[in-house]
Order: C-alpha cells, then sequence, then structure tokens
C-alpha cells in the first residue's frame, strides 16, 4: 500500500498522540494501584479542591455531564468524595474531597506534576512556550473545525 505524505504525517501524529496518552495513563495506574480507579474518575478527582460542580469538571474536561455523574456516583461510593446540594441552585450537586480522596488527588497531583516534567525535560522555556502555542491552537483547531 502507497501512502501519500499527509497520510504518513497524520498516521505519526495519531500514534504519538496515543503513546503520549498511553504513558501517562499507565503512570497514573503505576501510582494508584489499589485505588483502581478509571481514567474519568481520576480526572474528577483531579479537578477537587475547593468546592467544584459536575458541571465545571464536564466543562474542564469537554466531556458530557453524564459521564462526570457515573465517575461521581462511583467515587461517592468508594467514600472518595462527599455531595452536598449547592446553596444557589438546587439542581446543582457541590463536591468535596473526603480524606480518602485527598490522599488520592494528592497522589494524582504529584503524577501529573512528574509526568509534564518528564515530558518537557529537554525543551528549554521558549519551546515550552511553542508547545503551548501549539497545542491551543490545535484544540482551538478541533473545537471550530469539528472532527473531520
Amino acid at each position: 500500500m502507497i501512502r501519500d505524505k499527509q497520510t504518513e504525517n497524520a498516521m505519526y501524529y495519531l500514534a504519538a498522540f496515543r503513546r503520549i496518552l498511553h504513558q501517562y495513563q499507565s503512570c497514573h495506574a503505576k501510582a494508584l494501584e489499589g485505588y483502581e480507579l478509571s481514567p474519568n474518575e481520576i480526572s474528577v478527582l483531579s479537578c477537587l479542591g475547593e468546592s467544584t460542580t459536575a458541571s465545571q469538571i464536564a466543562e474542564e474536561f469537554d466531556v458530557s455531564k453524564a459521564l462526570v455523574s457515573r465517575s461521581v456516583k462511583l467515587l461517592k461510593q468508594r467514600g472518595m468524595i462527599d455531595v452536598a446540594i449547592s446553596a444557589n441552585d438546587k439542581r446543582e450537586q457541590v463536591l468535596s474531597l473526603t480524606p480518602k480522596g485527598d490522599e488520592a488527588a494528592k497522589i494524582i497531583a504529584a503524577t501529573n506534576d512528574d509526568f509534564v516534567k518528564r515530558m518537557m525535560a529537554s525543551l528549554d522555556g521558549d519551546k515550552q512556550s511553542v508547545f503551548k502555542l501549539l497545542l491551543k491552537l490545535i484544540i482551538a483547531n478541533l473545537n471550530i473545525g469539528g472532527a473531520k
């Protein structure tokens, strides 16, 4: 099968994104061994510090409220988060970490920091700035153009 340059580039980019995501998830799986958390549950825990709502988490990670709600339900059952009704909007739930959830959230934060340090180890400040700009442009392209 003969591939054109555009197809080769696309395959390379997608494989690179998959490798980065796989490494990220592997770091969390190792650090959080015994917690048995899904990637979505890890995302929810990583957002919680101050009081946060499921809607805010869904917006932050660009996922459906239903997906966040499922994770919230499981995390509540495991005793990792508390859920209270918002004083401002009775339809909204305010989420907060329990001590057990706080322990996991600290591990997640440390793992995130270590992962980013490793990922950026060979990039000086200028290259990191360019990388950040490119990520913003890619995200903007995907948000504006949608999936093609």
